[in-house]
């Protein structure tokens, strides 16, 4: 019994380290994305889903990962709006990256936890967690602080880029769900190689349309966007959704508005302001609360 509880206690650790890397590589999407030039949303959303799919290939390769696993009419029916949900989540992040400061997308495409939360126990069937409750409200509340709403001007042209990163969230609140359900018979790798494909498939006649010179130009841009902020941020966001529960995963994932704004203020000199500092800081303690 003592081992079993070792065993579930050092794989939960595991899964908590995996989707905090995750969250790391997802928020540098953020630099790598506003230095491109020239290109649309929807060039820069293929090429980084292109890339990242390259890697998948090259490390289920080298890992001799079997990627070719039962897939019955239960299984695809979860794969096909999983990708779906995927594409639409990284073209309105990408959007909103664009269109708006890197607190507010980060943050924003952060809300998925809202619906995890609410609708993990009813769509799965998972217990809920003893402290979901309080990290949520600790964790929405340094949201609320850190993207200061008061100060939002709804008329300023920031409006578009808030609006696609909240539905974002929408989009990725759907990921965690679709994922964690496929646990158990489609591993992470599959299911990353699956989505990457879903994004190519759907955006393939805006990647057509795109100057060639224009791509080329910016590759130094695209092939890390695609390696670290897509294959791998997703690779290790569903190898930890193997380890840990959704909700678990859903405030542990709120790491990344706190690596967002660090993006901002290193990269772009977006300073938060004092209620921007304490905001971060009461993410963090939501993050320690649910992992206990």
């Amino acid at each position: 019994m003592r081992l079993t509880t070792l065993a579930d206690s050092s794989a939960q650790r595991t899964g908590i380290a995996l989707v905090l890397v995750g969250a790391f590589c997802f928020s540098l999407a953020i630099p790598f994305t506003r230095w491109t030039d020239g290109l649309g949303t929807s060039t820069i959303a293929f090429f980084r889903a292109l890339f990242g799919f390259l890697f998948l290939c090259a490390l289920a390769l080298a890992s001799r990962e079997p990627v070719r696993q039962v897939l019955n009419r239960g299984t695809v029916r979860r794969l096909v709006p999983l990708g779906l949900a995927v594409s639409a989540t990284v073209m309105l992040y990408t959007y909103a990256v664009r269109h708006t400061t890197a607190a507010s997308a980060a943050l924003l495409v952060n809300s998925a936890p809202i619906y995890v939360a609410v609708l993990a126990p009813l769509v799965l069937g998972e217990p809920r967690a003893r402290y979901t409750w309080l990290s949520l409200a600790l964790a929405f509340s340094g949201m609320a602080l850190m993207a200061n709403p008061a100060r939002l001007d709804v008329r300023s042209s920031e409006l578009t880029g808030i609006v696609a990163a909240a539905l974002s969230g929408v989009g990725y609140g759907l990921v965690m769900l679709i994922s964690r359900s496929l646990r158990g018979r489609i591993s992470g790798l599959t299911q990353n190689l699956w989505s990457n494909g879903t994004i190519m498939l759907v955006l393939f006649p805006w990647a057509l349309r795109a100057p060639g010179a224009a791509v080329a130009s910016n590759l130094h841009l695209l092939i890390p966007l695609g390696i670290f902020s897509l294959g791998l941020s997703y690779l290790l966001y569903f190898q930890g959704l193997q380890r840990i529960s959704a909700q678990q995963v859903s405030v542990v994932s709120l790491a990344e508005p706190v690596f967002g704004v660090l993006m901002g203020l290193v990269f772009f000199a977006e300073v938060p302001n004092a209620l921007g500092w304490i905001g971060a800081a009461l993410i963090l303690a939501s993050i320690t609360l649910i992992t206990r």
